[in-house]
């Protein structure tokens, strides 16, 4: 069949609009595939994200294997060398019985005569939770009759029997909510396995004193720490009837405070650190850009930045493993100036002239290299706005490269949180940034709480102020 010059044009006019059509189809396809393959990309990452690559605690990491340590060879327990920790023994003034052995019969020729001087003696000591009833002190408080006007009067309480527990029964309580965050259910179960009955209530009642009481040492606390040249602070979730909180933390060299605030923001910073315009070692987050003295970045946190540019794939991964080398390298120049193997101003030149200058090109070449993620760019581009931050603790004494102080004090509010579920009242979370700021600052100095507590509530009893923590 020959077709006509109309009909083959009219053919062809379709057979170009189809082309037209598919080829516009074609373009659509390649777009989304180009979409789908960002987010795929995108989700992989997120898929990859654990603690080593992120802030996410090591307890969310999916598919977490347990460690398992490769055999040594070597036999269980105390090593060849290793020195010992023998229990010390308790002075005699304070040892309640004393048995004095002598042997019985000889092994040798069954005589039953020794000599009335010892040739040596061995000590050993036993102790022992006494099986005594707890003390209970009761006072009958009398109402008399006046023999002159005949009015009754009633005998005036004495301080300690206003509240029906010891200060160092409530100093116990104390302590172990605050210090070996019991709830109050186990306070009430191991004091009732010693003899002593005290319900729920009583024990929120002990905590409203001790918060009460605890208002200014922890005041105290915080404008000593404040105080100092240099400071590590940090922050994590909080709390209270199910709403979202933020517990804050700022650690000096022989100082913690905590306080509970309602958000994260610079705002908060600004309530919790006030004018503190000192030293400041930190994470990246936004919160104390508003800081206005020096600032050291946590390597820590910019280790596991790399770490996560470097599990990407192209030049991403380049950058990310190469600087992950370079931090490797300031960790072994850090660790060998603290063992006094090289000097400050040695440190200071090694670094400059090494991995210094190499971070810094890293950087710059994953902040602008058209082959690299918009995260890759974007967190370079961070890190080389606040480059100098990252260098502080090269100059400056007393100044470690990780924020490991402040996390290790966050670690006892973070697992508080977890085994209670935050407050249940603005007045719990005071107890809270209350009792952890003592009990924290005290471990710093090697103080036993039980007996700060204790002189707490019984100068509370008596109407003292309580005892200064800060000499």
């Amino acid at each position: 069949m020959i077709l006509s010059t109309e009909e083959l044009v009219q053919q062809i006019n379709t057979l170009t609009q189809q082309l037209k059509e598919a080829l516009a189809e074609i373009q659509i396809l390649k777009a989304e595939n180009q979409a789908l393959k960002a987010e795929i990309k995108v989700l992989k990452e997120k898929l990859n994200t654990n603690s080593t690559n992120s802030s996410t605690p090591p307890s969310q990491d999916p598919f977490r294997k347990k460690r398992r340590k490769d055999p040594t060879g070597k036999p269980q327990g105390a090593q060849p060398g290793h020195r010992g920790h023998a229990r010390q023994l308790v002075p005699l003034e304070q040892v309640q019985i004393v048995h004095d052995l002598r042997p019985g019969a000889c092994p040798s020729c069954a005589s039953a005569f020794f000599g009335d001087t010892p040739i040596s003696t061995d000590i050993r000591q036993v102790v022992e939770v006494p099986e005594s009833p707890p003390q209970v002190t009761q006072y009958n408080i009398h109402t008399c009759c006046c023999s002159r006007c005949g009015k009754h009067v009633k005998a005036n309480i004495p301080e300690e029997a206003k509240y029906g527990f010891g200060p160092r029964l409530m100093g116990l309580v104390t302590s172990l909510s605050g210090e070996f965050r019991l709830s109050k259910r186990q306070v009430t179960a191991l004091l009732g396995k010693i003899g002593i009955r005290i319900c729920a209530g009583s024990v929120c009642k002990i905590h409203d004193r001790a918060s009460s009481i605890l208002q200014g040492p922890h005041e105290e606390i915080k404008q000593y720490t404040l105080q100092q040249k240099h400071l590590n602070a940090d922050e994590s979730s909080w709390k209270i009837l199910s709403q979202k909180k933020w517990l804050w933390t700022g650690c000096g060299k022989d100082s913690v405070f905590f306080e509970i605030k309602a958000s994260r923001s610079a705002q908060a910073f600004r309530e919790v650190f006030g004018s503190f315009t000192g030293g400041l070692t930190t994470d990246r987050y936004s919160a104390y850009n508003s800081h206005k003295g020096p600032r050291q970045l946590c390597w820590a946190h910019a280790d596991r930045d790399f770490e996560k540019i470097g599990s990407r794939e192209g030049f991403d991964g380049f950058v990310g493993k190469a600087l992950k080398d370079c931090k490797t390298t300031i960790f072994d120049l850090w660790h060998t100036f603290k063992s006094s193997q090289i000097t400050r101003e040695e440190l200071i030149r090694k670094i400059e002239a090494g991995p210094m200058e190499d971070v810094r090109c890293l950087l710059k070449a994953g902040a602008v290299h058209e082959d690299c993620q918009n995260g890759t760019k974007a967190t370079c581009l961070d890190f080389l706005d606040r480059f100098d931050m990252l260098w502080v603790f090269v100059y400056q004494e007393g100044i470690e490269p990780t924020n490991n102080t402040a996390e290790r004090a966050l670690r006892h509010g973070v697992i508080w949180r977890k085994l209670s579920y935050g407050s249940q009242s603005e007045a719990g979370a005071k107890f809270v940034e209350r009792v952890m700021t003592v009990a924290a600052t005290l471990k710093l100095r090697a103080q036993n709480t039980f007996e700060y507590f204790t002189s707490c509530f019984r100068a509370y009893i008596y109407g003292s102020q309580a005892p200064p923590i800060i000499v």
